[in-house]
Protein backbone atom coordinates (compact mmCIF):
# COMPACT_ATOMS: atom_id res chain seq x y z
CA UNK A 1 0.00 0.00 0.00
CA UNK A 2 2.94 2.72 0.79
CA UNK A 3 4.67 1.51 -2.43
CA UNK A 4 1.15 2.30 -4.25
CA UNK A 5 0.62 5.71 -2.44
CA UNK A 6 4.33 6.73 -3.25
CA UNK A 7 3.93 5.70 -6.94
CA UNK A 8 0.32 8.23 -7.18
CA UNK A 9 2.80 10.91 -5.76
CA UNK A 10 5.90 10.52 -7.45
CA UNK A 11 4.45 10.09 -10.78
CA UNK A 12 0.65 10.39 -11.40
CA UNK A 13 -0.20 13.43 -9.40
CA UNK A 14 2.72 14.97 -11.11
CA UNK A 15 2.05 14.21 -14.70
CA UNK A 16 -1.99 14.81 -14.57
CA UNK A 17 -0.99 18.43 -13.04
CA UNK A 18 1.80 19.48 -15.11
CA UNK A 19 -0.05 18.07 -18.10
CA UNK A 20 -3.67 20.08 -17.05
CA UNK A 21 -0.90 23.18 -16.69
CA UNK A 22 0.02 23.36 -19.98
CA UNK A 23 -3.18 22.66 -21.39
CA UNK A 24 -4.49 25.42 -19.38
CA UNK A 25 -1.99 27.86 -20.43
CA UNK A 26 -2.54 27.69 -23.67
CA UNK A 27 -5.43 29.32 -23.75
CA UNK A 28 -3.50 32.70 -22.44
CA UNK A 29 -0.28 32.05 -24.47
CA UNK A 30 -1.82 31.02 -27.70
CA UNK A 31 -3.74 34.21 -28.79
CA UNK A 32 -0.54 36.34 -27.95
CA UNK A 33 1.64 34.19 -29.84
CA UNK A 34 -0.85 34.27 -32.85
CA UNK A 35 -1.21 38.01 -32.00
CA UNK A 36 2.41 38.39 -32.82
CA UNK A 37 2.05 36.38 -36.14
CA UNK A 38 -1.02 37.90 -37.32
CA UNK A 39 -1.09 41.31 -36.11
CA UNK A 40 -4.58 41.18 -34.35
CA UNK A 41 -5.55 40.10 -31.23
CA UNK A 42 -8.08 37.61 -30.78
CA UNK A 43 -8.96 35.98 -27.38
CA UNK A 44 -11.30 33.44 -29.16
CA UNK A 45 -9.58 30.42 -30.52
CA UNK A 46 -12.19 28.89 -32.30
CA UNK A 47 -12.98 25.17 -33.08
CA UNK A 48 -9.90 22.93 -31.51
CA UNK A 49 -9.86 20.42 -34.11
CA UNK A 50 -10.30 22.97 -37.38
CA UNK A 51 -6.92 24.70 -38.98
CA UNK A 52 -7.43 28.23 -39.98
CA UNK A 53 -3.54 29.20 -40.95
CA UNK A 54 -3.19 31.39 -38.28
CA UNK A 55 -1.62 28.72 -36.10
CA UNK A 56 1.28 30.14 -34.27
CA UNK A 57 4.69 28.58 -33.00
CA UNK A 58 7.77 28.83 -30.65
CA UNK A 59 4.97 26.29 -28.35
CA UNK A 60 8.08 25.26 -25.89
CA UNK A 61 7.19 28.36 -24.40
CA UNK A 62 4.12 27.19 -22.82
CA UNK A 63 5.96 23.61 -21.98
CA UNK A 64 9.03 25.63 -20.58
CA UNK A 65 6.72 27.74 -18.50
CA UNK A 66 5.21 24.42 -17.26
CA UNK A 67 7.55 22.58 -16.57
CA UNK A 68 9.73 25.14 -14.63
CA UNK A 69 6.39 25.84 -12.38
CA UNK A 70 6.04 22.32 -11.41
CA UNK A 71 9.24 20.95 -11.65
CA UNK A 72 11.60 22.70 -9.91
CA UNK A 73 9.58 23.56 -7.00
CA UNK A 74 9.37 20.47 -6.63
CA UNK A 75 13.14 19.31 -6.53
CA UNK A 76 13.34 21.68 -2.72
CA UNK A 77 10.14 20.10 -2.01
CA UNK A 78 11.50 16.29 -2.36
CA UNK A 79 14.43 17.26 -0.55
CA UNK A 80 12.84 18.62 2.61
CA UNK A 81 10.39 15.88 2.80
CA UNK A 82 13.04 13.43 2.38
CA UNK A 83 11.55 11.00 0.29
CA UNK A 84 13.21 8.81 -2.15
CA UNK A 85 14.18 11.13 -4.86
CA UNK A 86 15.76 13.63 -2.40
CA UNK A 87 19.09 10.69 -1.71
CA UNK A 88 20.24 11.64 -5.01
CA UNK A 89 22.24 15.46 -5.73
CA UNK A 90 19.07 18.24 -5.58
CA UNK A 91 21.41 20.31 -6.95
CA UNK A 92 22.23 18.01 -9.80
CA UNK A 93 18.27 17.57 -10.87
CA UNK A 94 17.82 21.04 -10.80
CA UNK A 95 20.66 21.76 -13.32
CA UNK A 96 19.22 19.38 -14.82
CA UNK A 97 16.51 21.75 -15.23
CA UNK A 98 17.81 24.78 -15.96
CA UNK A 99 19.93 23.15 -18.88
CA UNK A 100 16.73 21.99 -20.71
CA UNK A 101 15.11 25.83 -20.14
CA UNK A 102 18.92 27.06 -21.44
CA UNK A 103 18.62 25.00 -24.24
CA UNK A 104 15.03 25.50 -24.97
CA UNK A 105 15.54 29.45 -25.34
CA UNK A 106 18.01 28.89 -27.91
CA UNK A 107 14.71 27.07 -29.80
CA UNK A 108 12.62 30.17 -28.80
CA UNK A 109 15.51 32.74 -30.20
CA UNK A 110 15.29 30.43 -33.36
CA UNK A 111 11.41 30.60 -33.68
CA UNK A 112 11.41 34.57 -33.11
CA UNK A 113 13.82 35.14 -35.88
CA UNK A 114 12.65 32.48 -38.55
CA UNK A 115 8.85 32.58 -37.97
CA UNK A 116 8.11 35.94 -36.83
CA UNK A 117 11.05 37.97 -39.22
CA UNK A 118 11.45 35.58 -41.60
CA UNK A 119 15.08 35.19 -41.57
CA UNK A 120 16.06 32.01 -43.11
CA UNK A 121 18.13 31.11 -39.48
CA UNK A 122 19.01 33.10 -36.81
CA UNK A 123 22.34 31.96 -34.75
CA UNK A 124 25.11 30.57 -37.41
CA UNK A 125 25.10 27.01 -36.96
CA UNK A 126 28.62 27.00 -35.76
CA UNK A 127 27.59 29.33 -33.01
CA UNK A 128 24.36 26.74 -32.08
CA UNK A 129 26.34 24.03 -31.52
CA UNK A 130 29.07 25.57 -29.71
CA UNK A 131 26.24 26.88 -27.23
CA UNK A 132 24.72 23.77 -27.00
CA UNK A 133 27.95 21.49 -26.41
CA UNK A 134 29.64 24.50 -23.81
CA UNK A 135 25.58 23.96 -21.92
CA UNK A 136 26.17 20.00 -22.27
CA UNK A 137 29.57 20.27 -20.85
CA UNK A 138 28.88 22.84 -18.14
CA UNK A 139 25.65 20.36 -17.11
CA UNK A 140 28.13 17.47 -17.05
CA UNK A 141 30.66 19.22 -14.38
CA UNK A 142 27.81 21.22 -12.44
CA UNK A 143 25.95 16.86 -11.77
CA UNK A 144 29.95 15.63 -11.21
CA UNK A 145 30.28 18.48 -8.15
CA UNK A 146 26.89 18.24 -6.90
CA UNK A 147 26.49 14.49 -6.72
CA UNK A 148 30.11 12.63 -7.40
CA UNK A 149 29.36 11.56 -11.15
CA UNK A 150 31.21 8.34 -12.03
CA UNK A 151 32.99 8.63 -15.26
CA UNK A 152 32.60 4.80 -16.23
CA UNK A 153 30.29 3.71 -19.33
CA UNK A 154 28.22 0.84 -19.33
CA UNK A 155 28.93 -1.57 -22.05
CA UNK A 156 26.33 -4.08 -23.89
CA UNK A 157 27.18 -7.60 -23.68
CA UNK A 158 28.46 -8.07 -20.06
CA UNK A 159 31.66 -6.52 -21.06
CA UNK A 160 31.64 -4.45 -17.90
CA UNK A 161 32.25 -0.79 -17.48
CA UNK A 162 35.27 1.47 -19.42
CA UNK A 163 35.98 4.16 -17.64
CA UNK A 164 36.88 7.03 -19.59
CA UNK A 165 37.93 9.57 -17.01
CA UNK A 166 38.76 13.06 -18.03
CA UNK A 167 37.29 12.25 -21.44
CA UNK A 168 33.96 11.65 -20.37
CA UNK A 169 33.05 14.91 -20.15
CA UNK A 170 33.49 16.13 -24.07
CA UNK A 171 32.58 12.83 -25.23
CA UNK A 172 29.40 12.74 -23.55
CA UNK A 173 28.33 16.38 -24.37
CA UNK A 174 28.80 15.66 -28.10
CA UNK A 175 26.50 12.88 -28.04
CA UNK A 176 24.13 15.07 -25.95
CA UNK A 177 24.23 17.86 -28.49
CA UNK A 178 23.69 15.08 -31.02
CA UNK A 179 20.60 14.16 -29.49
CA UNK A 180 18.96 17.12 -28.94
CA UNK A 181 19.57 18.32 -32.72
CA UNK A 182 18.04 14.72 -33.65
CA UNK A 183 15.20 15.77 -31.93
CA UNK A 184 14.57 19.32 -34.03
CA UNK A 185 15.26 17.20 -37.06
CA UNK A 186 12.25 14.71 -36.00
CA UNK A 187 10.02 17.69 -35.41
CA UNK A 188 10.87 19.52 -38.96
CA UNK A 189 13.94 19.69 -41.03
CA UNK A 190 13.95 22.87 -42.99
CA UNK A 191 12.44 26.63 -42.02
CA UNK A 192 8.74 25.92 -42.78
CA UNK A 193 7.17 24.52 -40.47
CA UNK A 194 3.63 24.46 -41.42
CA UNK A 195 5.03 21.18 -43.45
CA UNK A 196 6.07 19.74 -39.80
CA UNK A 197 3.33 17.00 -38.62
CA UNK A 198 1.40 18.20 -35.56
CA UNK A 199 2.16 16.55 -32.18
CA UNK A 200 4.95 14.26 -33.46
CA UNK A 201 7.15 15.95 -31.34
CA UNK A 202 4.90 14.93 -28.29
CA UNK A 203 4.11 11.23 -28.88
CA UNK A 204 7.40 10.04 -29.48
CA UNK A 205 8.79 13.03 -26.71
CA UNK A 206 6.07 11.50 -24.42
CA UNK A 207 6.72 7.96 -25.25
CA UNK A 208 10.42 8.24 -24.54
CA UNK A 209 10.33 9.49 -21.50
CA UNK A 210 7.89 7.01 -20.06
CA UNK A 211 10.52 4.67 -21.48
CA UNK A 212 13.08 6.31 -19.71
CA UNK A 213 11.14 6.39 -15.80
CA UNK A 214 10.79 2.78 -16.60
CA UNK A 215 14.06 2.11 -17.07
CA UNK A 216 15.01 4.73 -14.37
CA UNK A 217 13.05 3.14 -12.00
CA UNK A 218 13.98 -0.70 -12.80
CA UNK A 219 18.10 0.44 -12.54
CA UNK A 220 16.85 2.60 -9.17
CA UNK A 221 17.89 5.56 -11.05
CA UNK A 222 15.67 7.39 -9.01
CA UNK A 223 16.81 11.12 -10.06
CA UNK A 224 16.50 10.25 -13.73
CA UNK A 225 12.99 9.08 -13.33
CA UNK A 226 12.10 12.61 -11.13
CA UNK A 227 12.60 14.04 -14.05
CA UNK A 228 11.68 12.09 -17.10
CA UNK A 229 8.29 11.83 -15.24
CA UNK A 230 7.80 15.73 -15.28
CA UNK A 231 9.51 15.83 -19.20
CA UNK A 232 6.59 13.08 -20.15
CA UNK A 233 3.81 15.52 -18.32
CA UNK A 234 5.15 18.77 -20.96
CA UNK A 235 4.85 16.65 -23.96
CA UNK A 236 1.52 14.60 -22.68
CA UNK A 237 -0.12 18.27 -22.04
CA UNK A 238 1.47 19.55 -24.79
CA UNK A 239 -0.02 16.73 -27.54
CA UNK A 240 -3.65 18.38 -26.28
CA UNK A 241 -2.62 21.73 -28.26
CA UNK A 242 -0.77 20.15 -31.76
CA UNK A 243 -2.61 17.36 -32.20
CA UNK A 244 -3.56 17.52 -36.14
CA UNK A 245 -5.20 20.06 -36.57
CA UNK A 246 -2.88 21.53 -34.57
CA UNK A 247 -3.66 24.60 -32.81
CA UNK A 248 -0.33 25.41 -31.71
CA UNK A 249 3.15 24.56 -33.19
CA UNK A 250 5.63 22.80 -31.12
CA UNK A 251 8.32 25.57 -32.92
CA UNK A 252 12.12 24.28 -32.99
CA UNK A 253 11.66 25.63 -28.94
CA UNK A 254 9.95 22.87 -28.24
CA UNK A 255 11.76 20.39 -29.87
CA UNK A 256 15.17 21.50 -28.65
CA UNK A 257 13.37 21.59 -24.50
CA UNK A 258 12.48 17.75 -25.47
CA UNK A 259 15.94 17.23 -26.82
CA UNK A 260 17.58 18.53 -23.84
CA UNK A 261 15.29 16.96 -21.31
CA UNK A 262 15.86 13.97 -23.10
CA UNK A 263 19.77 14.67 -22.62
CA UNK A 264 19.50 15.47 -19.26
CA UNK A 265 17.54 12.01 -18.50
CA UNK A 266 20.16 9.62 -20.09
CA UNK A 267 22.78 11.67 -18.45
CA UNK A 268 20.95 11.10 -14.88
CA UNK A 269 20.21 7.19 -15.23
CA UNK A 270 23.76 7.01 -15.55
CA UNK A 271 22.84 4.42 -18.59
CA UNK A 272 24.73 6.47 -21.45
CA UNK A 273 23.75 3.50 -23.96
CA UNK A 274 20.04 4.77 -24.09
CA UNK A 275 20.96 7.56 -26.23
CA UNK A 276 20.54 5.23 -28.67
CA UNK A 277 17.72 3.02 -28.07
CA UNK A 278 15.29 5.29 -26.22
CA UNK A 279 14.85 7.73 -28.96
CA UNK A 280 14.49 5.51 -31.88
CA UNK A 281 12.23 7.68 -34.01
CA UNK A 282 14.49 10.68 -33.25
CA UNK A 283 17.46 8.87 -34.17
CA UNK A 284 16.12 7.28 -37.54
CA UNK A 285 14.76 11.00 -38.35
CA UNK A 286 18.60 12.37 -37.60
CA UNK A 287 20.49 9.82 -39.92
CA UNK A 288 17.85 10.20 -42.59
CA UNK A 289 18.76 13.90 -42.90
CA UNK A 290 22.07 13.23 -42.45
CA UNK A 291 21.80 10.84 -45.66
CA UNK A 292 19.41 12.85 -47.98
CA UNK A 293 22.26 15.86 -46.81
CA UNK A 294 25.09 13.12 -47.90
CA UNK A 295 23.33 13.05 -50.91
CA UNK A 296 23.32 16.58 -52.66
CA UNK A 297 22.68 15.61 -55.95
CA UNK A 298 19.33 14.21 -55.35
CA UNK A 299 17.61 17.90 -54.71
CA UNK A 300 13.75 15.99 -54.99
CA UNK A 301 14.84 14.52 -51.61
CA UNK A 302 12.14 15.12 -49.03
CA UNK A 303 13.96 17.10 -45.96
CA UNK A 304 12.77 15.17 -43.00
CA UNK A 305 11.70 11.58 -42.49
CA UNK A 306 7.96 12.46 -41.95
CA UNK A 307 7.76 14.28 -45.04
CA UNK A 308 9.12 10.84 -47.03
CA UNK A 309 5.78 8.94 -45.06
CA UNK A 310 4.14 11.83 -46.52
CA UNK A 311 5.51 11.08 -49.96
CA UNK A 312 4.31 7.52 -49.31
CA UNK A 313 1.05 8.07 -49.18
CA UNK A 314 0.40 8.46 -45.36
CA UNK A 315 -1.77 10.85 -43.06
CA UNK A 316 -0.59 12.63 -40.36
CA UNK A 317 -2.13 10.66 -37.98
CA UNK A 318 -0.58 7.77 -39.79
CA UNK A 319 2.88 8.99 -39.46
CA UNK A 320 2.20 9.48 -35.36
CA UNK A 321 1.10 6.10 -35.31
CA UNK A 322 4.76 5.05 -36.77
CA UNK A 323 6.30 7.05 -34.61
CA UNK A 324 4.85 6.03 -31.71
CA UNK A 325 5.76 2.07 -32.75
CA UNK A 326 8.88 2.68 -33.42
CA UNK A 327 8.87 4.28 -30.10
CA UNK A 328 7.73 1.70 -28.34
CA UNK A 329 10.35 -0.52 -29.95
CA UNK A 330 13.09 1.86 -28.62
CA UNK A 331 11.16 1.72 -25.47
CA UNK A 332 11.30 -1.68 -25.60
CA UNK A 333 15.23 -2.51 -25.85
CA UNK A 334 15.75 0.27 -23.53
CA UNK A 335 13.74 -1.69 -20.54
CA UNK A 336 16.38 -4.77 -21.71
CA UNK A 337 19.32 -2.38 -20.93
CA UNK A 338 17.36 -1.40 -18.01
CA UNK A 339 16.96 -4.98 -16.43
CA UNK A 340 21.24 -5.49 -17.57
CA UNK A 341 22.22 -2.64 -15.99
CA UNK A 342 20.41 -3.43 -13.02
CA UNK A 343 22.13 -6.90 -12.90
CA UNK A 344 25.50 -5.53 -12.99
CA UNK A 345 24.65 -3.70 -10.22
CA UNK A 346 23.58 -6.03 -7.88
Amino acid sequence: MNELLDLLFRVCVPLAFEAASVFLLGFALIPLLRAKKTGRMERRLGKRFAADGSEPSMGGVLMGLAFAVWYLPNCFAARLASTAVSQDSCGGLISAGVYALLIMLIGVYEDREKQFRGRPFALKPTLRLLAELMLSLTLLISISLFGGRDTAVMLPFRLGYLELGIFYYPLTAIIMTLAIHAFDLHFCAGSDQSKSVGGLNEVSGALTFITLALCCETAYSLAGSFLAVYAAACCTGMLMWTFPPAKLITGQSGAMLTGGLFAACVVLSKMELLFFTAALPQLISGAYVLICHLKKNKTDQPRSFSEKLRQAGLTDIRILLVSAVMSLVGGALSLLLALYAHSTRL
